[in-house]
């Protein structure tokens, strides 16, 4: 891996001696950045570009190169391929484009790649993508054209677009932060972003991962990885809207998009998710500055105004702007004198024009205990304020560093003069109190979150009786069919958890052994959901009764629409009164298991208040699932009411994920309802759908 970013040589594969193309930049673009290594270029014609020497064939260079750039049209890159691992290139960077165009799913040019490399021993990056590029020795893969701007700094880029690429650069440069390192996979044939993160985390001079992502190639590795880095990790996630959608088998699947799943992927393993250019800006300045530890904020401002909207804006992101105290009122009173202004939170400093009063006030705002971060609103005219805004930010920078605190400057002036100050100074501020409360709020969440994580605990153990699923599993399959409701429930028992207790009939005799009253469920190879073909009567209050339920229940059936089977009755015991919840999970594509809870009942589909996370999970991770939904509130007891049994929640989502995890043969898992009752009381499980695969 250590050879795409420090090439001692390196081949270019298609260029041209007689007109500009995008091979002949990628070499041009090496000598004026002052990469120090061997260049060579592969071409129609012998000669030389400028000092590097072209030949016609891969087998008539000098040396082995370190890497090989290939930037031909796609047709071409096997033969070229064949060549390259004939003279013995390891490394290859495929730029072209095309290959879908050209392939289909009996012969595809991916594939012949594939065949090639592993052949050959080959690492492959691209194709369609840019290659990498390393500030530290000047050298760059891509075919745009680049200034040698600024000095190494410590933001290395992962990029799926070679274009996005481009715009994640410019956007370090107009903020006066330089990548270190930069790499586009494209469409990631071999190496992909896991394998760049593993190599930028390991990177000493990286101390940020910003990336551009379209999808994950191996989003459970990915999200291994993630859980682990005490690096900032910042995506942008495009391609969020599914083109297709199939009909869902179960609720889980209803309210859970892929989407939905990265999300809680990046929740879980402290990843920062951002929106649009501007998100990425906002975060990576918001990295540049220690991290918020936590939510108490001082507010300074030169004028009143711009106060009042920062008070807003951290309102907006819950954050807490404390009331200075009685000593440090005191303090600055002997600072400076004010004759309209209270000084309160935030501190108006419009009647102040002397910089040297805003340091000072600063920095004791700085040494506030109360205090975890300060946001600085600076109003100035460049006119003849501009040499004295950079020497405050110069200061500003200075007491950073001294307190160990974060302070987020946002700039007011012309437009000129924020791009100035953006651009060519090194301490990041901002352009509205919006942009800093934002990325004040990006940095605390960070923090509480990585905290969360290295703090999530072990996992629980639990024990599976796995032949009884597999009797069960092997069942269903051979008899071509989902399992009924009883089998499902018999795989929770399995599982280690309680369901309700229940029995099955052939719905000839209203002989159950069970106590009254009773519910009665369908069992059915058709009906998905037993409420939409009137297959669930509650409330039973005997023999005679169960037996009129049975009966009604047949008739309605039968009317359904398709006709269900009736493939026998359910009788279970009647839950204790409780507030229905629900557990459920399933195998995502990328992530691979997952696991949800949320609230409960018939309209689980219509509220959508849940939470997701990457499975397996611990109890503090269940937990705050639990904490995170919206319902809450009635799990806590709200209006006066008993709090419910909170223990009882977390251990059925522990187990169901752990079932997940450990039995990758069950597609999806719905447990709705699960009804919690009061504090000490348990759950009640009362229903369980299980799709295998």
């Amino acid at each position: 891996m250590d050879k795409f970013f420090f090439p001692e040589s390196m081949v270019v594969i298609g260029v041209s001696l007689t007109r500009i193309n995008l091979g002949k930049i990628i070499l041009l673009n090496n000598l004026q950045l002052g990469y120090g290594g061997r260049l060579y270029g592969i071409g129609k014609d012998e000669g030389k570009i400028e000092t590097i020497p072209v030949f016609k064939s891969v087998m008539d260079l000098p040396e082995v190169p370190d890497v090989a750039v290939i930037i031909t049209p796609a047709r071409a890159v096997p033969d070229i391929m064949e060549e390259c691992g004939r003279k013995g290139i390891k490394r290859i960077v495929i730029e072209s484009g095309g290959f879908s165009e050209y392939s289909d799913e009996k012969n595809s040019l991916e594939k012949t790649v594939l065949e090639i490399a592993g052949r050959c021993g080959m690492s492959v990056i691209g194709p369609n993508c840019v290659g990498t590029a390393n500030k530290e020795i000047n050298m760059m893969m891509a075919f745009s054209i680049f200034k040698k701007e600024g000095t190494p700094g410590t933001v290395s880029a992962i990029t799926q677009s070679g274009g996005i690429g481009n715009t994640l650069i410019r956007i370090l440069n107009d903020n006066h932060i330089f990548y270190r390192k930069f790499v586009s996979v494209g469409n990631k044939l071999m190496l992909d972003e896991t394998d760049f993160s593993e190599y930028f985390m390991k990177d000493d001079g990286t101390s940020l991962l910003l990336m551009y992502l379209e999808g994950f190639k191996r989003g459970r590795d990915f999200f291994n990885l993630a859980m682990k880095s005490e690096k900032p990790m910042v995506i942008l996630k495009s391609n969020r809207s599914p083109s297709t959608a199939r009909i869902a088998k179960s609720h889980t699947t209803a309210i859970s998009s892929s989407d939905d799943v990265v999300d809680a992927a990046f929740y879980q393993s402290a990843t920062v998710r951002v929106e649009g250019e501007d998100g990425l800006s906002m975060a990576v300045k918001a990295f540049m500055l220690p991290l918020m530890k936590g939510n108490r904020v001082g507010v300074l401002s030169r004028s009143g105004g711009h106060a009042v909207i920062t008070a807003d804006a951290c309102a907006k992101y819950g954050l807490e702007m404390i009331d200075f105290p009685s000593s440090y009122i005191s303090r600055i009173k002997t600072i400076y004198e004010t004759r309209v202004i209270d000084h309160q939170n935030p501190l108006d400093l419009g009647e102040i024009f002397d910089y040297t009063i805003f340091t000072k006030i600063l920095e004791e705002t700085l040494m506030l205990d109360q205090i975890d971060g300060v946001i600085f609103n600076h109003l100035y005219q460049s006119g003849y304020e501009s040499r004295m805004s950079r020497t405050f930010l110069d200061g500003v920078g200075e007491l950073v560093r001294k307190y160990g605190k974060p302070v987020f400057v946002s700039l007011t002036s012309d437009a000129e003069e924020i791009m100035d100050i953006s651009k060519n100074h090194k301490f990041p501020t901002f352009s509205t109190p919006l942009q800093a409360a934002t990325a004040l709020s990006i940095s605390l969440d960070y923090f509480r979150r990585k905290t969360a994580r290295n703090s999530r605990g072990d996992l629980p153990q639990f024990t599976i009786d796995e032949k009884h699923i597999s009797g069960i599993r092997r069942k269903v399959l051979e008899e071509h069919r989902q399992p009924y409701t009883d089998e499902c429930l018999d795989i929770c028992s399995a599982a280690g958890m309680t369901p309700l207790p229940y029995v099955r009939i052939s719905g000839e005799s209203p002989d159950t052994g069970m106590e009254y009253p009773v519910a009665l469920k369908l069992l059915s190879r058709d009906a998905s959901h037993k409420t939409e073909v009137d297959g669930v009567a509650t409330g039973i209050r005997g023999p005679g009764e169960l037996m009129d339920s049975i009966s009604s229940m047949k008739a309605a059936v039968s009317k359904a629409e398709g006709s269900p089977a009736i493939d026998g009755f359910m009788v279970q015991k009647m839950a204790a009164p409780g507030v229905e919840f629900f557990v459920g999970g399933r195998q995502d594509p990328v992530f691979g298991p997952v696991v949800l809870a949320g609230y409960g009942g018939i309209y689980v589909e219509v509220f959508k208040d849940r939470e997701i996370r990457i499975a397996p999970v611990t109890v503090n991770e269940a937990r705050d699932m639990i904490r995170r939904l919206k319902s809450y509130r009635l799990i806590e007891g709200a209006r006066g009411r008993e709090p419910l049994d909170e223990s009882a929640f977390i251990d059925i989502i522990c187990r169901i994920s752990n079932l997940l995890y450990m039995d990758r043969s069950i597609s999806e898992i719905d447990l709705n309802p699960v009804i919690l009752h009061t504090r000490g009381n348990g759950a009640s499980i009362v229903d369980c759908r299980i799709i295998f695969r």
